[in-house]
Order: structure tokens, then sequence, then C-alpha cells
């Protein structure tokens, strides 16, 4: 059926395994994405170029009307690219803004209202008209794209110098080869990279979109992040992760646009290991690590 479908292509890769395949590759990615830089001064040097090139992006508007969206999307793509897939694209390739608006609109249909309600009443919508429908065929394009990105990582894998996540992969994959439990394999692979491609760069981008909306309505707030600002950082250079804690007021305006924020309305689904009993209600545990064919989706 349509709901298993979208369940089984959904639970592969990182970000909605269950049980031994969330324990495999949640260790391995963590681990991963640090010797890739997360967390050090290599990573923040990325990001730090990546604001450089936004920047020069709004000086272009010469202080006309625009939408922030695109380029701030673009650059915090190129971020998670330069984990995922080892480059980063310019702000001008066709392909990348292809991908940016795929997963924009990929992102603005799992939030919908008619997304909600499919996760609620699967086996009715599945059957009705609407942008639901649509959430494969954008899942395709990405998965295609990562598919791709796969297949020319492993004609010049240097097992010796992983360049990415993509290679890094694959190394784990060679290692695990004869383990038939092992959870590292192409589809694991590609879903993964999906997973993290759309999620590092919408739902970052859907928050520094909240927050744009947030500070423009608080203007009291947007002036005391911007002293704060200039009081440390200053004008001529750019900030460091050491200028954080130094920046209290800056730092706590930022946590709360993310508690805020109502990035995913459904959130990541969750479940119990034994049944439970919660305020009068019964919650059954779950029996397989698949969702059903009557069972809610999410992305």
């Amino acid at each position: 059926s349509w709901a298993l479908a979208c369940s089984r292509f959904f639970l592969s890769g990182v970000i909605l395994a269950n049980g031994e395949r969330w324990k495999q590759l949640r260790q391995f990615s963590v681990a991963t994405l640090r010797s890739l830089g997360m967390g050090k001064r290599s990573l923040q040097e990325r990001i730090a170029e990546e604001a450089r090139c936004l920047v020069e992006e709004i000086r272009k508007t010469n202080g006309s009307p625009f939408d922030p969206s695109r380029p701030v999307s673009h650059a915090v793509g190129n971020v998670i690219s330069s984990i995922t897939f080892g480059d980063r694209f310019d702000h001008q390739d066709q392909t990348f803004l292809c991908l940016l608006d795929v997963i924009q609109n990929l992102f603005l249909e799992l939030t919908s209202p008619w997304t909600q309600v499919s996760a609620m009443f699967p086996g009715i919508m599945r059957f009705l008209p609407g942008p639901h429908n649509r959430i494969l065929q954008h899942v395709e394009v990405l998965h295609n794209f990562v598919t791709e990105r796969v297949q020319r990582n492993q004609k010049t894998l240097d097992p010796g110098c992983p360049r990415d996540y993509i290679d890094a992969f694959l190394i784990k994959m060679e290692e695990e080869k004869q383990n038939p439990q092992s959870e590292f394999h192409t589809k694991n692979l590609t879903l993964s990279v999906v997973h993290l491609f759309f999620g590092g760069t919408e739902m970052v981008s859907a928050t520094l979109r909240y927050g744009f909306l947030l500070l423009i309505k608080y203007p009291e707030v947007q002036e005391k992040v911007h002293q704060e600002i200039d009081g440390v950082v200053g004008r001529n250079r750019s900030p460091t992760a050491e200028d954080r804690s130094r920046m209290p007021y800056t730092h706590a305006v930022i946590h709360e646009i993310q508690r805020f924020s109502n990035i995913i309305p459904l959130g990541i689904p969750h479940a119990v290991l034994r049944d439970t009993q919660f305020r009068g209600y019964i919650l059954p545990k779950v029996l397989s690590p698949e969702l059903s064919a009557n069972a809610p989706f999410t992305f």
C-alpha cells in the first residue's frame, strides 16, 4: 500500500531507524561527522566562508527588499554538502538551486495540514488527492541525486583517505561485507545521506527564517543582539565559536528561537518498548521496527 511504501522508504537511513539499525548507524554517523569536522575548527572555517559568501549575496541587493530564503538555504546547504559530498556548490549552480527548491517544497508539504491529517488517517488519505501525494516524488529526486554522487565516489574511492560521509560509509560497507547482521549497505547509505542533506539544510534554514521573523517582530530584542555582537565581535572580523561565552544575550535569543519555532509540527516518531499506561491510556509496544500498512508516516 501507499503508506507501507512510505514507511519502508523513510525507515531506512539514520534519522528514523529503530533498534539495532539505529544503534549501528547512529554510532557510525556521530563518529564520522566528528572526524569530518563537526565541533572542530575546520568546520568553523567552512561556516565562516559560507557566511562571507552569504553577506556578499546580500550586499548585491543594494539595500532593496529581498527574500532571504534562497541565499540562506544555499549557505546552509553548502556547509552540509561539504560534509556529505566533500565539496560546495556555486550560488548559480542550477542543479543545486533545483535541489534547494525540492527540499523546500518537501519540507512545506511534510509540515502542511494535509500531511498531518495523513499521518493520523493514512488508510483514508491515501485515496484522496492533495499535496501529501507529492512527498515521494520529491524524495525520489533527492534519492536520485545522492545515488549519482555515491556512484561517483565509488569510482574514485581511496580507502586510506575518506573525503566525506559517503566515502566513510563505503569503507565501512567493505569492512562489514562478511557480516550478515550489518546495517552498512547501499540502501542505508543513500537514505542516510538524503536524511542528513535534507534535515541539515532545511531544519537549520527554517530555524533561521523563524529567527528573522521574530527579530523583526521584536525590534528591541534585535537591537540588544546587535549591540552585543558589535561590542564583542565588532565590524572588522568574523565571529568565532570562542565568542559565544562572551555573548550570553545572543546565545539566549538563539535558544529561545529554537524553543519557540514550530519547525516540524508532528516531530520525529517515537514508540514504547513495552505496553505502557499513561494517564488512563494504554500505549502498546511496537511489535516490529517497521511501520505497519496502517501506521502514520513522517519523514
